[in-house]
């Protein structure tokens, strides 16, 4: 099972991050809700998959399978809800942390880093970068953004420290300094 932390980021952060990896843009439509599953596409770049995930006692078990990409265009035509954003992977010590970079239905920019299990994700320092978490707020999961978007993206400010921290990280300084704080 794979636990989730999402954090708002500020846009200018998000901007230096996708010109200096780059980015993959990509689209999902989501299905209306259902009471134990959701399902939706994701179209990347020359990509589509099918996804569906299901709540069990257990927590949610999300389950994907590629589809042809003139099958997922079409699907995107009758989904309820799309969401259209710019991913950057960004390697951080033991972890891959995901910027996205939200164009529509509104633009909001959000960093998610994946863990293995709870208590990794609880132990988890957030960087100086990384903006409030949002994770326990559902307005800002998918398929609430794409079905319902959001009236106004908060502002997250920017320090100092924070833009210093994300420099330390693009130039691979951070590595070394962290695996004790992540892995704690």
């Amino acid at each position: 099972m794979t636990i989730r932390r999402r954090f708002l980021l500020a846009s200018s952060l998000a901007r230096l991050i996708q010109r200096e990896k780059g980015g993959v843009r990509q689209i999902e439509g989501f299905f209306p809700g259902q009471k134990d599953r959701t399902s939706w596409i994701r179209l990347e770049e020359s990509r589509a998959l099918l996804l569906l995930t299901t709540t069990g006692p257990d927590g949610d078990i999300e389950d994907q399978t590629e589809i042809p990409v003139g099958h997922a265009h079409a699907l995107l035509d009758v989904c309820t809800g799309e969401i259209n954003y710019t991913r950057t992977t960004l390697p951080i010590g033991d972890h891959v942390v995901v910027i996205d970079q939200v164009i529509r239905p509104s633009a909001l920019h959000l960093v998610t880093v994946e863990f293995d299990n709870a208590e990794e994700a609880r132990g988890f320092d957030a960087l100086p970068w990384f903006g409030p978490e949002v994770t326990a707020d559902r307005r800002f999961n998918y398929q609430a953004l794409a079905l319902r978007g959001i009236s106004k993206a908060p502002d997250v400010l920017l320090s100092d420290a924070a833009l210093d921290s994300l420099l330390d990280t693009l130039e691979n300084r951070f590595a070394a300094r962290s695996r004790v704080a992540m892995n704690a």
